[in-house]
């Protein structure tokens, strides 16, 4: 791993490129976003160490119709911050400023008692135990928009009750770590870390146009807003940036100033291959299918070939490359989404590999009649048979699909909306808005179900969850009604038996919150991130020896139980 990611590889493989086929490739894989009505891209290809093309697409202002280039500086998300934060910090070791096996209580003493072994290395390894901020935050706020200052962010941490996992030994993926690490840089060198890391990272590279982006209201020249597609032809501004200590890393950068930090990467004698180099030697692997490495690196494949990614914890990934033959493709877009299919697209074509087109099953309507008892044995709730979560190493319970009886007819429930289904073929049925098609089929004595979603070419299998749901007594559910209090946040839940006695969660800072009933005796309910998104989480009533209700456990892959006591 060392030697393929900071050594010049002069026995690489040499293929020759035509540059014109090439191009014409990469018009064909743009060819939707060359216009003054489409967000932008930039891409470089690099070969061994010499560009082989550079091409731009699209916009980077719709607004004022500048065109996207490559020296427009665009916002990574934020984890994609996690590599260069890392660098910096292995250079301010070299330098004497800190040692990763510093304790973190020896710069902020306040930390509770539990966090005495926690290491600085602990924190770039994702293995402190620390709370994830907005983990916390999420179950006072409904949205991660809203700000959160240093000094609220190190109460949260300062009175933690204890480990969310074992320090040094569990994993979770926690933003209050990197969070805390860039304090801690900033009291080491007491220093600004933006101010730092442009001085002794960016500056001496060339990269002019690189930042740690931590004000957003900066104005930088030549920087492009994000945006989102809406409707069918429409985009919209994106501005949901967090502003807190564990979210405020962000990198702004250009494909010139990253083809320079490529070109770092691969000098082996250059300050930057070297503090690489000092990472993989005790690199801590995150859960997942893919070699995914804490500071922001990851192994995919492509054939045989080994693709080495930089990337962030959502797949964002805006420089790949291969070994022998070594190609390096970097993409940069203020459109969002995941590029990593154009860069696997473009190094597909550079190694002349013939990447296996997928293709959706298709379906052919035919009359098809259900009774309504035939219909019931494709209800119930189906798991994602893919568990894996790069969060934890708690088994990921996001991905559930729910099949329901509704007007005689079999519908699709995402929390309380019901989505139409129609009938399509034998054991086949498609939603009636988007082209996502269910296919049922027999696995023993059950069904098993697979999602085909031709609009994102892809396959999703669903195996029935067989554990029953848990259907509390309403005088279960009277119990578990009252006031609770969390002393790590010093903040108020009420539970209360709504109509149809269904338990609701009122917060003065949230809309109301639907419990329900779910398997292990736990109530699900939605955690609200956004205006518009949310995700599951899962809640467990306590009771003495008496039978009184004493407290409740609030947990996912992010929160490991979180207590809030009975007071009322």
């Amino acid at each position: 791993m060392l030697v393929s990611f900071s050594s010049v590889l002069l026995s690489a493989q040499s293929i020759a490129i035509d540059k014109i086929k090439l191009d014409k490739k990469i018009d064909s894989l743009f060819q939707s976003y060359n216009n003054k009505n489409s967000p932008g891209f930039a891409i470089t290809v690099i070969q061994n160490e010499k560009m082989i093309t550079k091409k731009d697409y699209g916009m980077a202002s719709l607004e004022h119709s500048a065109p996207f280039t490559h020296n427009t500086v665009v916002r990574l998300p934020y984890s994609e911050g996690r590599e260069f934060i890392s660098i910096a910090a292995v250079l301010m070791e070299n330098d004497g400023i800190l040692n990763f096996n510093d304790k973190v209580r020896t710069y902020f003493p306040e930390l509770p008692e539990w966090s005495e072994p926690v290491t600085i290395r602990d924190l770039l390894d994702h293995r402190s135990g620390l709370a994830d901020e907005w983990s916390m935050i999420e179950l006072t706020q409904a949205s991660m928009q809203n700000r959160v200052d240093v000094e609220q962010f190190l109460t949260l941490l300062y009175r933690q009750p204890k480990p969310e996992v074992k320090p040094g030994i569990g994993f979770m993926y926690s933003n209050s770590d990197f969070g805390l690490l860039r304090l801690i840089l900033e009291k080491a060198s007491e220093q600004n870390l933006s101010r730092w890391m442009e001085q002794h990272l960016f500056a001496p590279l060339g990269m002019t146009s690189t930042r740690l982006h931590d004000d957003k209201d900066d104005v930088i020249a030549g920087f492009a807003p994000q945006y989102y597609r809406y409707g069918k032809d429409g985009y919209k501004t994106w501005s949901s940036y967090k502003t807190s200590p564990g979210g405020n890393y962000y990198i702004a950068t250009s494909v010139n100033d990253l083809e320079k930090w490529v070109l770092a990467h691969k000098n082996a004698a250059s300050f930057i291959a070297k503090a690489t180099a000092s990472l993989f030697q005790d690199a801590q692997l995150m859960p997942g299918s893919d070699k995914n490495y804490v500071f922001g690196y990851k192994i995919k494949s492509l054939g045989t070939h080994e693709v080495f990614t930089h990337q962030g914890a959502g797949n964002h990934t805006y420089i790949s490359r291969t070994k022998n033959p070594d190609f390096t493709v970097i993409l940069l877009s203020n459109s969002l989404g995941e590029p990593y299919p154009f860069h696997e697209s473009v190094l597909a074509y550079l190694l002349n590999y013939e990447k296996p087109v997928f293709k959706n099953k298709q379906f052919n309507s035919e009359k098809v009649q259900y009774s309504l008892e035939e219909l019931r044995q494709f209800t119930g709730n189906f798991l994602n048979a893919d568990t894996v979560t790069y969060e934890s190493f708690v088994k990921n319970r996001r991905d559930e699909v729910t099949f329901v009886i509704h007007n005689d007819s079999l519908k699709l429930k995402d929390n309380d909306v019901l989505i139409s289904l129609e009938y399509v073929s034998s054991g086949v049925f498609k939603d009636v808005d988007y082209p996502t098609y269910f296919e049922f089929t027999r696995s023993g004595n059950d069904y098993k179900a697979q999602a085909h979603s031709h609009g994102k070419n892809s396959v999703i299998t669903l195996i029935r969850d067989t554990s029953k749901k848990w259907q509390p007594s309403l005088l279960q559910l009277q119990s578990y009604t009252g006031k609770y209090y969390s002393p790590h946040l010093d903040f108020y839940w009420t539970i209360e038996l709504g109509e149809d006695n269904r338990l609701i969660i009122k917060r003065p800072t949230i809309r109301d919150t639907e419990l329900q009933p779910d398997t292990n005796r736990e109530f699900k309910f939605n955690i609200e991130n956004y205006s518009d998104t949310s995700f599951p989480a899962w809640l467990k009533f306590y009771a003495d020896a008496s039978g009184r209700v004493t407290h409740f456990m609030v947990h996912h892959a992010r929160l490991m139980g979180h207590k809030f006591d009975k007071v009322r």
